[in-house]
């Protein structure tokens, strides 16, 4: 293990826990009040009653390159002075990037982030046969560049959609509408049905602020095939309906039949998701109380996948109850 002297010296050292619990501590001050993280909080406690523009603005105002910087420098010493500092930012990597989580609530999150070219260039290249997908997280971000150098991005758009359309038999495809040359101090914001590429070359580079939003999207976030551009894949677009399936899907693992009412109020829930997950769970828990509900399902929820799925789920596990109610 690399510097596991160091390491162990600093943990046997006389009162090393206390040391590092103080370093910690003067961190988390040195944010809050000379970074003024404080004023920041402070302006974040209605953040629902905010619109996205809002939310970028404040995040644009907050997190000028001077504090950026600041941060940087902090970081670098506590982590040069203490090998075990634990960070108030959260690292994130990915396949051309790397970067700091600066703040992460319900709303949003906000990401400083360095790239690349070469590491962009890599990641599109592909073994014969290998797909590639371009996604749409149907949520608004924003970029503000604080240092940019030929970094490329390619905007694409598809055509606004309700939760309701029958997006499986729709031939949605994606229309690439532009592509710019960044440059420092650039700022670029998208939509709830645009989505961004970088295209960038080796020789390119960018440190810039990237905020995401996590409500009050599109219905769904969508995957399409770059080179054929037909849909390949649906999701939710926000955390709270994976956390209300992953609450179904507990109540029916440890068999809450008492919990039938609560599931019953899913089924009614504005995402498709959220609607037929929980009817799957309820299946699960008590399937002759589930079978009125799911006809009910089949013949009047308003998305049309979830019509098929649940007459495709009577024909397959209700067959007597579907020839009993012909007759």
């Amino acid at each position: 293990m690399k510097n596991a002297d160091k390491i162990l010296s600093l943990l046997n050292a006389p009162g090393f826990n206390a040391r590092l619990i103080e370093q910690n501590e003067a961190a988390v001050r040195y944010y809050n009040e000379d970074l003024d993280f404080n004023a920041l909080k402070e302006s974040m406690r209605d953040l629902r009653a905010m619109t996205p523009d809002q939310i970028f603005a404040m995040c644009d105002d907050f997190f000028t390159f001077d504090r950026v910087k600041l941060i940087i420098a902090k970081e670098r010493e506590c982590a040069e002075a203490n090998p075990l500092y634990a960070s108030s930012f959260q690292p994130v990597e990915g396949s051309f990037f790397s970067g700091l989580v600066l703040v992460a609530t319900d709303q949003f999150t906000a990401i400083l982030m360095s790239m690349d070219g070469y590491e962009i260039e890599l990641s599109k290249q592909r073994k014969p046969g290998q797909k590639r997908s371009l996604t749409f997280a149907g949520l608004p971000a924003s970029l503000h560049f604080y240092q940019a150098h030929q970094v490329e991005l390619a905007t694409w758009r598809i055509p606004p959609f309700a939760d309701e359309d029958d997006l499986a038999r729709a031939d949605i495809r994606p229309e690439r509408v532009g592509s710019r040359i960044y440059s420092t101090g650039d700022r670029a914001s998208f939509g709830n049905f645009e989505t961004f590429e970088y295209n960038s070359k080796a020789g390119s580079s960018a440190l810039c602020l990237q905020v995401q939003m996590h409500q009050g999207g599109a219905p769904m976030s969508l995957q399409f095939d770059i080179d054929t551009l037909k849909l390949v894949g649906a999701s939710s677009p926000s955390q709270e309906p994976t956390r209300l399936q992953m609450l179904a899907t507990a109540m029916r693992m440890f068999g809450r039949t008492d919990a039938m009412e609560e599931l019953e109020s899913l089924l009614s829930h504005p995402s498709h998701y959220v609607r037929w997950h929980a009817m799957r769970e309820c299946i699960g828990i008590d399937s002759a109380w589930a079978h009125p509900r799911l006809v009910r399902m089949s013949e009047q929820d308003p998305q049309p996948a979830v019509r098929r799925a649940a007459s495709a789920t009577l024909e397959q596990f209700f067959p007597a109850e579907r020839i009993s109610a012909a007759a």
